[in-house]
């Protein structure tokens, strides 16, 4: 069980029981990183004693960090983090995630064996993707995605990101940062844009969709992971995650994917609508309608309003 020249960054807030299972997950791994990096937003903070308690029942004596966070948040926290990291390779870890065995022995077997990977990530075996029906694969290409029978990992379309199969090819064109290995010199710096903030809804696409244009990205066969995700204050909040989705997405589109011309931004709105009219299936669609219809008139407006002061925020290549 040897350490490896990796330094494992993990942005937490007020989930100091869930941090510590994720924690001893980790060390029971076949290849433990070499430094582990707690990033704490917690109202009240979690003592490195804690943690420093979970590490000493390893074997082995992985580098551990932990400090408060500086700008709550996914993407500054992780910033953060990548900014005291001592390590050649930066795994990005939630919180909440339960690693099956060999997860981290496969993706960094697959990292340090071919220098044109520039991140791997483990499947969420609880988080997948579906194959749609013939109707919504006949919506999808109308929105710019590619006329394939399977959209596995794809990053197409109005910035739609699709989850990787269970099946699927091992090369993907996003990685979900649940559990995401990234080599550092493949990463911009800092690696995640300053316009995400809070929970930072698709900033793990957008770094993807960097370090893509360089270097492969792969989702290896024997990384898997539990995602043991909560729900959220801004995912309880139909008003602000439609806000969000609306603006993020935008963002994603048009900065980082460079997508403006009048047909992508027309996909967009399309998209837009379909997405409220999804939940319309279920009675509680239909009662949270008004405020997704709010949600996504103030994403709107908020994009009208503010767009033109996010071109400091182009990406880093």
């Amino acid at each position: 069980m040897p350490l490896i020249p990796v330094s494992a960054i993990i942005p937490t807030l007020d989930r100091r029981d869930r941090l510590v299972q994720t924690l001893t997950g980790v060390l029971r791994q076949d290849f433990v990183p070499a430094e582990i990096i707690v990033i704490d937003a917690s109202a009240d903070p979690i003592p490195l004693a804690a943690l420093a308690a979970v590490a000493s029942s390893s074997d082995l004596a992985p580098r551990l960090h932990c400090e408060a966070a500086r700008v709550r948040g996914a993407a500054a926290q992780r910033n953060q983090g990548s900014a005291i990291a001592s390590q050649p390779f930066l795994l990005y870890l939630d919180n909440d995630i339960d690693l099956a065995p060999n997860c981290l022995a496969s993706l960094w077997e697959t990292m340090s064996k071919n220098p044109r990977v520039g991140g791997c990530g483990a499947m969420s075996t609880n988080q997948h993707y579906h194959p749609p029906g013939r109707f919504m694969r006949s919506l999808y290409r109308l929105l710019g995605c590619p006329a394939e029978e399977s959209l596995s990992g794809r990053m197409c379309g109005p910035a739609l990101n699709f989850l990787p199969a269970e099946d699927g090819p091992t090369k993907v064109e996003w990685l979900n940062l649940c559990c995401t290995l990234y080599r550092r010199e493949a990463l911009p710096d800092p690696p995640f844009l300053a316009f995400f903030s809070g929970y930072s809804l698709m900033e793990d696409a957008a770094l993807a969709w960097q370090v893509g244009q360089r270097w492969q990205l792969v989702v290896p066969a024997g990384a898997r992971a539990f995602h043991d995700s909560r729900v959220a204050d801004y995912k309880d909040r139909v008003f602000r995650r439609e806000r969000m989705e609306y603006v993020n997405r935008w963002f994603v589109l048009t900065r980082v994917m460079g997508r403006t011309a009048v047909g992508w931004q027309s996909r967009f709105l399309l998209h837009q609508l379909l997405m409220l009219g999804i939940p319309l299936r279920r009675f509680d669609g239909w009662q949270r309608l008004p405020a997704a219809v709010a949600g996504k008139v103030a994403g709107l407006i908020t994009v009208a309003l503010h767009a033109r002061h996010w071109r400091g925020y182009l990406p880093r290549l």
